[in-house]
């Protein structure tokens, strides 16, 4: 656990190790999920500033990809605080530095992240429904969709790469990898992006947010 976690309270580490046991609450479950947005945003700019300084090979096309998405997750951040949300920790880490200078791992990754961030707005959603608030249950589809346009754009890059094979939109129903948002937390800590023991990065990352070419930038 790296001194960034440190300072949580006993509640929000039980709700970052996988949250209570059957429904989560609304706030436990927007906590949870504009820390995953923080982390993709931070994520993203090193990936890019690596980009810049040469260390990380991505194309022109990479790039535009990767600043439209970085602009969508801080769009999904900025309405989850607007909607009262805290996040658990605006520190991560970096398990594996081949994650930002190797472009084929960078991709796989990058899919694997978003495949979680997909499976958890559908749990999002489905908790929810059960709780009546349906306007949240609309927003979580609204941002799992864009996380699904993000999974196929990349998937599209690692197949031009060979890094993969098959179709970029290669799903006719999105995976379900998860019962509870608290569950894709669980993720993202036993991936070692959260509390792990590679690079420290914090949230926003370097380099400004760039919001050209994307539209709707609220629900």
């Amino acid at each position: 656990m790296t001194a960034a976690l440190g300072g949580l309270t006993s509640t929000e580490l039980s709700t970052l190790k996988g949250g209570a046991a059957g429904c989560e609450s609304v706030q436990t479950i927007i906590d949870i999920a504009v820390t995953a947005e923080a982390f993709a945003v931070t994520a993203l700019g090193g990936a890019l500033q690596n980009a810049a300084d040469g260390k990380l090979g991505l194309n022109e096309n990479h790039i535009l990809h990767i600043k439209a998405a970085r602009a969508a997750e801080q769009a999904h951040f900025d309405f989850l605080t607007g909607a009262g949300a805290k996040p658990l920790t605006m520190t991560f880490t970096v398990p594996d530095e081949k994650i930002v200078t190797d472009v084929p791992t960078f991709l796989k990754t990058l899919i694997t992240l978003e495949e979680a961030f997909i499976a958890a707005y559908l749990a999002a959603a489905q908790e929810f429904v059960v709780m009546g608030e349906g306007k949240l249950a609309h927003v979580a589809l609204q941002i799992g969709a864009v996380e699904a346009e993000h999974r196929a754009g990349v998937r599209f890059f690692a197949i031009e790469a060979g890094v993969l094979s098959g179709t970029p939109n290669d799903v006719a129903f999105e995976k379900s990898l998860f019962t509870s948002v608290g569950e894709a937390a669980q993720a993202l800590k036993d991936l070692g992006f959260i509390g792990g023991s590679g690079t420290e990065i914090s949230y926003p990352g370097p380099g400004e947010i760039d919001y050209s070419g994307v539209k709707f930038l609220k629900p």
